[in-house]
């Protein structure tokens, strides 16, 4: 099968909005192609003051899931065809680990991950990354696994995909340390609209947010 056409993750390392490839993780091409792809998005919705009516709350991050990535040594599938430097079911497993899971010391945290398959190419990070063995040899080695991969979409613009949309009607949880500017300021990047929202909201203590509480901030025009 020509390379081009299997699926491949790169890893890299995210730095005051910047992607750059981390050096010793190479890319890692996979030696069969899993039997799918799943692509879930949600958005979320909260009941207006108890009421059978939606209001738009947030939108999730949409997620990747790959059920299966196969690995197999038993001779069925031709050596050129393994993952580059790889002779061993847990050398393939650790590799691929490796650029997709395992934590980055300069970065602190794990990498960044370019899924490309074919035309689609998606920019994510693995949540979740679990192997089964299947088949082991006289010696115990395993010669045959089955990875499932997990992954949530990464915006590297991420300040400009918050919700912060001034022309949409937001009903927003008061949390602990929240005060009633702070929270205009989240969602109108203004925070002197808050007179107003404390008097559509009916509060006569604002100062005093009770956390768990459900305000209402509405478009408003200036």
């Amino acid at each position: 099968m020509d390379g081009q056409n299997k699926m491949t993750f790169e890893a890299f390392r995210e730095h005051d909005g910047q992607l750059s490839a981390i050096s010793d993780r190479k890319p890692f091409t996979v030696m069969l192609n899993p039997d799918s792809l799943s692509f879930s998005a949600s958005i979320n919705y909260s009941s207006y003051r108890d009421t059978a009516y939606s209001v738009y709350s947030s939108q999730s991050a949409p997620t990747i899931s790959i059920p299966t990535i196969y690995f197999d040594t038993t001779g069925v599938v031709p050596k050129e065809e393994w993952p580059q430097g790889c002779s061993t079911i847990k050398q393939m497993v650790t590799k691929l680990k490796k650029v997709v899971y395992d934590f980055d010391g300069e970065s602190h945290q794990p990498p960044v991950v370019k899924l490309t398959w074919g035309d689609y190419t998606y920019t994510v990070r693995v949540t979740k990354f679990d192997v089964k063995y299947t088949l082991f040899n006289v010696t115990g080695e395993p010669v045959r696994a089955e990875v499932s991969i997990g992954a949530k979409y990464f915006y590297l613009d991420w300040k400009n995909t918050e919700k912060k949309s001034p022309d949409l009607t937001h009903l927003v949880e008061v949390k602990a340390g929240d005060t009633l500017p702070l929270m205009c300021n989240r969602v109108y990047n203004d925070s002197s609209y808050y007179l107003q929202i404390a008097r559509i909201n009916g509060l006569t203590n604002f100062r005093n947010l009770k956390p768990g509480t459900m305000l209402e901030f509405p478009p408003i025009r200036d």
